[in-house]
């Protein structure tokens, strides 16, 4: 067991100085990432499109509207697309006959945290810039990290496996995250979309995401999301499952595979 966990902390290791160490630039990116959506939304939405409903937070509060929403779909977005190549990407390190594949995902799960607490501190400066102070409900914070963690490591397990069979997946994968945003209510409130629109963004797994970090993070008169915490509970669980039975399948290839 500590040997397994001595490796994983090893590629997780790997993986951030892959990510992050050898110019500050990439670090700065880490920022510059999630603020250059953050300001162009904000533009959009606030200053062109001046929803009603957005137009009531003012420009502070709707700032911190936005990157609470944009954190955890950012999150699951860059583990699903970046884990579309991870098998081809280390070829190398699969020719080992033991090579534990699921911790290839749970390293680079533990290296896209580091970019999510990073982001985080931006996050608590918008909403200490918007005046909201923290109630009670801060206390659900880790319930939803925790969900959102499990959630983004089975959708870097399958990911992973269809990454391998479809060599193209990663750019369709791309675009599809990019119409996702758009049925996510990052950007406004799921009442100020069309009604047609809300029937979709209700459908979408990603809104009660959204939802429930801002039910932790931003007080709101209406109160917590319940029925998006139930979704929350058990969605994870189910596609960390199905995430963990495909990788554990494709374990009896690997020798194929390279």
């Amino acid at each position: 067991m500590n040997a397994r966990l001595d490796f994983l902390m090893e590629l997780a290791r790997r993986r951030i100085v892959e990510r992050y160490v050898g110019t500050a630039l990439r670090m700065l990116w880490v920022l510059l990432s999630a603020l250059i959506p953050l300001l162009m939304n904000l533009a959009v939405f606030y200053y062109i499109a001046r929803i009603p409903e957005v137009q009531t937070m003012g420009v502070a509060g709707y700032a911190a509207f936005i990157f609470s929403g944009l954190l955890p779909f950012r999150f699951v977005q860059k583990s699903a697309t970046e884990s579309c190549d991870l098998l081809l990407a280390n070829m190398e390190m699969l020719r080992s006959v033991n090579f534990p594949l699921p911790l290839l995902s749970l390293a680079s799960t533990v290296a896209l945290l580091v970019e999510f607490a990073v982001q985080c501190v931006l996050m608590a400066a918008l909403v200490g810039i918007a005046g909201h102070t923290p109630g009670w409900s801060i206390l659900l914070f880790p319930f939803a990290l925790a969900s959102l963690v499990m959630l983004a490591l089975g959708a870097s397990w399958l990911m992973s496996v269809a990454g391998y069979v479809l060599r193209d997946l990663q750019e369709v994968m791309t675009v599809v995250f990019a119409a996702l945003v758009y049925v996510t209510p990052t950007m406004y409130p799921p009442e100020a979309a069309p009604a047609f629109l809300q029937r979709l963004i209700w459908l979408n797994p990603l809104t009660h995401y959204v939802l429930t970090f801002r039910d932790a993070i931003l007080p709101a008169a209406a109160g917590p999301h319940w029925s998006s915490w139930v979704v929350v509970a058990v969605l994870p669980a189910v596609v960390l499952a199905c995430g963990y039975a495909a990788i554990a399948r494709v374990r009896r290839y690997v020798g194929d595979m390279v």
